[in-house]
């Protein structure tokens, strides 16, 4: 699937998918003191819930038509942002640390730039790859940092969830570009809410009602700005470009998770994580510049 847009379009699509990355970077430290009061399945549905009701009313349903494939595509969305991607990730976090989990994040961009070469048949040109291979690099450099609290079981988990989040995300994707990026979002997320009950009935039993203000402020942070906005931003952005340069912006992620979890939670890193940090600031600018640098190359 080849995507065709005019320069300023795809510059307010990078400036979207980054902004979605630096947002879900925060959702990590936010996930963390929710976690505190409730557990990780009872965590996501609220976070779900409050972002469907925020998107919904905003949707033009008149002008979108509903065939088989529309609604295939919706259901096998809800299905893997539930269970497979946030379930996964937050019980993941919630067994090991924020910096950990938010850099393991950092594997889904090379899974994404291959699932869309694959998949949409996309030909992302040498500098796009280049990119890819400084983002990758950058992660192995700040995993590769030993810290406390981190354990097997949570990255494990955490891991699993990014290549459940590579498939939703190419799905997302072509569901976004028949109804438009708000319904995508928030039907996904109201389906996914339906989805998550049952698990968190029998992981958390009744959702709870009663939490500290710090708690509700992290909820609502997580519902409306982590997911609401973030989610809208994602896919708009990503109707517009590669997927191989949507998801170095996305290493946002684990580079403001990072840095928020040392920052407040008092995570620590090796000293390889600054390095790694710079080398996914420099995927970023290359990811964001290599259309234009191929052009001249061509030219």
């Amino acid at each position: 699937m080849a995507v065709v847009i005019d320069p300023t379009s795809r510059r307010l699509a990078y400036a979207a998918l980054g902004g979605a990355g630096a947002l879900w970077g925060a959702s990590f430290l936010f996930g963390k003191i929710a976690l505190e009061e409730m557990g990780a399945a009872s965590l996501v549905f609220y976070r779900f819930v409050l972002a469907a009701a925020v998107m919904l009313p905003f949707v033009r349903w008149r002008a979108i038509t509903w065939g088989r494939t529309e609604i295939g595509l919706a259901m096998a969305g809800a299905v893997l942002a539930g269970p497979f991607v946030f379930l996964l990730q937050f019980e993941g976090l919630d067994r090991t640390t924020a910096s950990s989990a938010a850099l393991l994040v950092a594997t889904a961009p090379p899974m994404l730039a291959l699932g869309g070469t694959w998949l949409d048949r996309e030909r992302p040109g040498r500098l796009a790859w280049i990119a890819v291979a400084v983002s990758a690099m950058g992660v192995l450099l700040l995993v590769g940092s030993p810290g406390p609290g981190r354990t097997l079981l949570g990255d494990g988990l955490v891991f699993a969830s990014m290549v459940a989040a590579v498939v939703w995300t190419l799905l997302a994707r072509r569901l976004a570009h028949r109804i438009g990026p708000l319904a995508t979002t928030a039907v996904q997320f109201a389906l996914g809410a339906v989805i998550l009950l049952p698990f968190v009935l029998v992981l958390d039993g009744t959702p709870p009602l009663r939490f500290s203000s710090g708690v509700w402020t992290a909820l609502l942070a997580l519902g409306l700005a982590c997911t609401a906005v973030t989610f809208f931003l994602w896919n708009w952005g990503l109707m517009r470009v590669e997927a191989a340069r949507a998801g170095v912006l996305g290493n946002m992620e684990p580079l403001v998770g990072t840095l928020l979890g040392v920052t407040f939670l008092g995570d620590r890193l090796g000293p390889l994580a600054l390095i790694g940090g710079g080398f996914l600031l420099i995927a970023a600018v290359l990811a964001t510049r290599s259309t234009d640098l191929e052009a001249e190359v061509r030219s």
